[in-house]
C-alpha cells in the first residue's frame, strides 16, 4: 500500500540521518532531532535489516566483517548515508541563503520525517513559514508520532496534506496560507527518480504557476547513464534492483547537459547543476571515513522565470 511505503521510507531516511548525526565525528548534516522520532523497536528492526543487507551489497565484506555493528556501519556509510545527508545539506544551505535574499516561504515537498522545522535557527525572520507537504497518511503518522513522544509543533509550520492523484497542490497550499506574491523556496528530495517524467513536468508547471518570479526549486536527480547497462555503476545497479523488489522502481533520469533545454517549456531556469564530482568536492573532501558522493546523482537548483 502506497501510504505504508511512504511511512516506511520516511522512517528509514530518518534513521539514516540520525545514525549519521550520532556516529560520525564530523557530520555532513547534523540532524540531531531525527533519532528521537523513532521508537527503539523501529531502530532495532531497521538496524538489523540494513546490517543483514551487506550480504547482497558485498558478499566478501559479509564474510570479513564479523560484528553486526560493523556491518551496519559499512552498509550505512557505503550504500545509504552519503546521498541522504549531502542532498539535505545542499537543500538547507540553499534555503538559508534564500532567506537572506528575502524568501519567507519554505515548501517541503514529500516532507516525510523532515526535521528542519524543529532545528530552525533562532534568528529566522518572524514571518517565515514552513509548509510540509505529504500524503495524508504519512503526514498523519508523523503528527501522531510527534504527539506520542511529546514534541510540540512550531507555530510557523503548516501541514499540507496532498494526495497528488486527487488534490491540487496549488489549491491546498493557498488554503493553508501560501502567498503567491512572496518569494518561495521549494525542495523535493529523493523523489524525482521514482516519478514519470510527465508527472515531474506537471509538478514544475504547478510550481511555476503559483510561485513568484525568482522563487527557487531544489531537487536531486539521476543522470541518464544510470539506466545504461554498460555505464551504470555497481552501486546504482544494486539500488535499482532493491527498489524494484520493493515495488517502487527507479524509472527517471536526465541528461545533465540537456536539463536546461528540457525545462524551458516549464518556466524554469537552471541556476546550479552539481555533478557527483562537484558534490564530492563540496561535502566529502578530506574525510577519514568511507563517505563519498554517489555516482549518477546530481543536485539541481532551478529558478522560476516566467
Amino acid at each position: 500500500m502506497e501510504n505504508q511505503k511512504g511511512s516506511l521510507t520516511a522512517l528509514v531516511s530518518c534513521f539514516a540521518r540520525g545514525y549519521h548525526a550520532a556516529c560520525s565525528r564530523h557530520p555532513i548534516f547534523n540532524d540531531y532531532i531525527a533519532s528521537s522520532l523513532l521508537k527503539e523497536e523501529e531502530k532495532q528492526l531497521i538496524s538489523s535489516n540494513w546490517a543483514n543487507s551487506i550480504a547482497f551489497f558485498d558478499p566478501d565484506k559479509d564474510q570479513s566483517i564479523l560484528t553486526v555493528d560493523e556491518k551496519l556501519a559499512w552498509v550505512m556509510n557505503n550504500q545509504t548515508v552519503p546521498q541522504l545527508v549531502s542532498r539535505a545539506r545542499y537543500a538547507e544551505n540553499g534555503l538559508l541563503a534564500a532567506i537572506d535574499r528575502g524568501v519567507r516561504q519554505y515548501v517541503v515537498l514529500g516532507a516525510g520525517f523532515d526535521t528542519f522545522a524543529w532545528r530552525q535557527p533562532d534568528h529566522l525572520p518572524d514571518d517565515f513559514i514552513i509548509y510540509e507537504v505529504d500524503h495524508p497518511a504519512t503526514q498523519a503518522f508523523k503528527r501522531m508520532r510527534l504527539e506520542e513522544i511529546g514534541i510540540g509543533i512550531p507555530k510557523n509550520i503548516q501541514f499540507v496534506s496532498v494526495d497528488f492523484s486527487d488534490d491540487s497542490l496549488g489549491d491546498e497550499l493557498i488554503k493553508h496560507g501560501y502567498d503567491n506574491s512572496q518569494y518561495s523556496y521549494f525542495s523535493l528530495l529523493g523523489v524525482v527518480m521514482y516519478l514519470d517524467k510527465g508527472d515531474f513536468y506537471k509538478l514544475l508547471t504547478t510550481i511555476s504557476n503559483i510561485a513568484m518570479n525568482g522563487s527557487s526549486f531544489v531537487f536531486d536527480y539521476l543522470d541518464d547513464t544510470a539506466f545504461q547497462e554498460q555505464k551504470a555503476s555497481k552501486k546504482m545497479t544494486q539500488m535499482r534492483q532493491i527498489t524494484a523488489q520493493t515495488g517502487e522502481p527507479i524509472i527517471t533520469g536526465f541528461d545533465p547537459f540537456e536539463l536546461d533545454r528540457e525545462l524551458q517549456d516549464y518556466n524554469m531556469l537552471v541556476f546550479e547543476n552539481l555533478a557527483p564530482a562537484n558534490i564530492n568536492d563540496t561535502y566529502f573532501t578530506d574525510r577519514d571515513d568511507d563517505l563519498r558522493a554517489f555516482p549518477h546523482f546530481h543536485f539541481a537548483h532551478l529558478v522560476v522565470h516566467k
